[in-house]
């Protein structure tokens, strides 16, 4: 999707967080304030556990509700910088999935979150490429059951049809969309070290398919409902040119 089809759901959303200053701050002082406030509720986030990762010592944690919104709130040079800022946080705290992953577990929140803010201010086609290609990763290198790749498919199938606008959903739909789109992201990553480092046999997929689906519905419900309520908040932020 072009920058300029974004335009409508990315302003409601900067819009949602309030209009009223008096223009003494700064948008630069505005960006780094809102990074910051992100990093630090994502990474508090990441302690709160809500399932068990099947195949190391490690968990699913309530930091995949927030990975979207720090997509969607956030530019990509600004979403990279919180990334890599989250990650550290991550890192030094030993949350989530770093326990089992090491330092590669830095590049599932960086990648989520980055490539999360590129389909949502820029284009869907780059998140959509890295999507294919986790696709193609996981069927030539893990074994395991077809219907992993259900989420997958479901993904790639609505940015094609948004990209050739045969339906029209509307900014919550659009919103729900850019919320799949980044947490996919952030479980393809996941999915290459599972497979690469982890080396999880075939079977033990079939046996998570459930819970995935579980954890990636609660990450795009959770995330979106916190977006359509930006929607609605006339707080007193501005994020106008954030």
């Amino acid at each position: 999707m072009e920058k300029s089809n974004h335009g409508s759901v990315q302003g409601e959303v900067k819009a949602a967080a309030g209009t009223a200053t008096n223009g003494v701050v700064s948008p630069n002082t505005r960006r780094l304030a809102l990074a910051a406030l992100l990093v630090s509720l994502y990474v508090a986030a990441n302690s709160i556990p809500i399932d068990a990762f099947i195949g190391g010592a490690g968990f699913i944690t309530a930091g995949i509700i927030l990975l979207p919104v720090v997509s969607g709130l956030l530019r990509p040079r600004a979403a990279f910088i919180a990334a890599v800022l989250a990650s550290i946080g991550l890192l030094a705290f030993q949350l989530s999935i770093i326990p089992i992953f090491g330092f590669y577990g830095l590049l599932v929140p960086t990648m989520g979150i980055v490539l999360g803010s590129l389909g949502f201010h820029r284009s869907l086609a780059y998140p959509a490429v890295y999507i294919v290609l986790g696709a193609v990763w996981y069927v030539l290198f893990s074994g395991g059951t077809i219907f992993w790749l259900v989420p997958y498919a479901l993904v790639i199938g609505l940015i094609a049809a948004k990209q050739a606008r045969i339906f029209k959903l509307g900014k919550k739909g659009d919103l729900t969309i850019f919320c799949f789109v980044a947490t996919m992201c952030e479980l393809v990553t996941m999915n290459i070290g599972s497979i690469s480092l982890l080396n999880l046999p075939g079977p033990v997929w079939l046996i998570i398919t459930p819970f995935m689906f579980l954890e990636r519905t609660v990450a795009v419900v959770g995330s979106s409902s916190i977006l359509f309520g930006l929607l609605r908040l006339k707080g007193p932020l501005r994020l106008e040119g954030i």
